[in-house]
Parts: structure tokens; C-alpha cells; sequence
């Protein structure tokens, strides 16, 4: 249920209220509602791609590209370089979602060596959408892993956007690209509250579709 992800060789600088404030944004704890309300921590990532664990990023890496490799929801052709997703998708601020480990302390789901196959659900980045005088409005890129499948994830990480990016200081979201043969994702973003504002016909060319599949954009007010 991804968003778009935006060209990966340019990076708009975050506004200052988003530097001062994504420090101090701590950790979220929930439960999924799609499997026996297990316990998952949302992990902010505010310190680079070097501050989570070199097994995790690969990880990540992996299941990004596994992603881009079955072309229906990234409007990229090729997957990126394991330095170039990682300062990509951390160099910004990003969440990342793992299963809460019985008997463990708060926080410390992040440690090196867990067994992320298992316990890693999803990760979502937040970054400006344009930039500049506009760089208030931001977007995300959302990605399940194949350990999430059905547990409800997607909704918890919507849920936890929705929450950090006022955060942020960020007032308005937009998801630019959001193919229309994706009922899963529109089905999200609709229940939290995000309305089409846009439509960019036979947008993009989808392993999934023999025909050209049109890209809904979905914006929604921040803090509400």
C-alpha cells in the first residue's frame, strides 16, 4: 500500500520545525488489530540510516527491492543500491514497526541480530513534498513486509502518520501517486480520512495490468 516514492537521487530539506521537533518524537506503542492484538513498537529513525542496524537495513533492502522487482505499486523500474535505499529511505525521518518481544524492555526492539523475517511488519518514511515556502506539506512511502501480510499493519502505520507528521510540523499530507489498481491501499487511506483531490490518467505502465493504470493523488489536512 504504498505511496509515491519520489525520484531517489534528490532530497528536499525538511522545514525547520520538522529538524527541531523529530528528536524528541518517541517511540509508538500499539497493538494490531488482525492478529490476536499482538504487540508492535513504531520506532522513529531521526539519526541517518547509521542508527539502526546494518542486518535490518539489508533486510529492508531486500524486501524494497523484492517490491520494485514485482512492478505494481513503486513507479521505479530498477531496485536502488543497498547505500543509496538506505540514505534514501533514513536519511530523512522514518518509522520502522517489529513486534514486541516478550519480556523485554521498552525500546529495546531495535537491537542487532533479532530475527528481522519475522518480527520486522513495515517501515514508512515522512519528507517534505515540495520545497521550500511549501515544504509544510509532506508525503510518505509506506512497505509491508511479507511477515505483515494481513495483520493489519498498513492501518497501524497510517495511524502512526498521522500522528507523528503534525509532529513534524507538517499541516497537510499528499500521496502523489497512488495507482488505482490498488484497492487495499485506497481502502486505507480512505478510512483515515484522506479524500482524492487529483487523477493523472494512464499514469503509469504495472506488471499487473495490460492497460496503462491511472494514479490517484489523495490529500488530507494534518491535526485534526
Amino acid at each position: 500500500m504504498p505511496a509515491l516514492l519520489e525520484d531517489p537521487s534528490t532530497r528536499i530539506p525538511p522545514p525547520q520545525a520538522h529538524t527541531n521537533a523529530a528528536s524528541t518524537i518517541p517511540p509508538r506503542q500499539t497493538t494490531l488489530p488482525k492478529a490476536e492484538n499482538a504487540g508492535v513498537t513504531l520506532y522513529p529513525i531521526t539519526k541517518g540510516p547509521g542508527s539502526i542496524p546494518a542486518d535490518l537495513s539489508a533486510f529492508l533492502h531486500a524486501e524494497f527491492s523484492a517490491e520494485i522487482e514485482r512492478g505494481a505499486t513503486y513507479p521505479m523500474e530498477q531496485a536502488m543500491a543497498l547505500d543509496q535505499f538506505r540514505d534514501y529511505w533514513f536519511g530523512t525521518f522514518a518509522v520502522v514497526a517489529v513486534l514486541d518481544e516478550e519480556g523485554a524492555a521498552f525500546g529495546d526492539g531495535l537491537r542487532e541480530g533479532r530475527k528481522w523475517e519475522d518480527v520486522c511488519l513495515g517501515t514508512f518514511y515522512i519528507k517534505p513534498n515540495y520545497p521550500g515556502r511549501c515544504s509544510h506539506i509532506c508525503n510518505a512511502g509506506f512497505m509491508t513486509t511479507n511477515a505483515a501480510r494481513g495483520k493489519g499493519v498498513g492501518q497501524v502505520m497510517g495511524e502512526t502518520y498521522l500522528e507523528f507528521a503534525p509532529q513534524l510540523g507538517y499541516t497537510y499530507s499528499v500521496f502523489n501517486l497512488v495507482f488505482a489498481n490498488n484497492p487495499a491501499s485506497i481502502r486505507i487511506w480512505e478510512k483515515l480520512g484522506f479524500n482524492v483531490i487529483g487523477r493523472v490518467p494512464k499514469a503509469a505502465r504495472l506488471a499487473n495490468s495490460e492497460e496503462l493504470v491511472d494514479a490517484l493523488i489523495f490529500g488530507r489536512e494534518l491535526g485534526n
